[in-house]
């Protein structure tokens, strides 16, 4: 199973540490946690659970089992959300419910319209 490597750059930042004092307080180098956060390998079981209390979260919200980031938290809503789609939702957001209507309109517009074509 593969890390959520977009996570844990989250969790980190969100910390207010960078990689070279995350690798310093888990005993690593900033050179395995740049290959964590960026996709190119995996970190063993033990460091995964390190990190995982570091960044108060659990193995299975870095592992992408879960979407509560953090033990009692609320689920994370837009955990698997893409970035265009954190962008329409804030766009989506900040209209009023009369725009937000006419958006479902020709959002359902455009689905209907696909579906006519298959």
């Amino acid at each position: 199973m593969a890390l959520r490597s977009d996570r844990l750059t989250r969790l980190r930042e969100e910390m207010g540490v960078n990689q070279t004092r995350l690798a310093e307080m888990l005993d690593l180098t900033s050179n395995h946690i740049s290959k964590y956060e960026n996709g190119y390998t995996n970190p063993p079981l033990d460091t995964l659970a390190k990190l995982a209390e570091m960044l108060n979260t659990t193995t299975d919200y870095l592992l992408g089992l879960s979407n509560v980031p953090h033990p009692g938290a609320e689920p994370d809503a837009e955990a698997d959300l893409t970035q265009d789609e954190i962008e329409w939702l804030a766009l989506y957001r900040e209209r009023s419910s009369t725009d937000r209507k006419q958006l479902f309109t020709v959002l359902r517009a455009l689905r209907d319209m696909r579906s006519e074509e298959s």
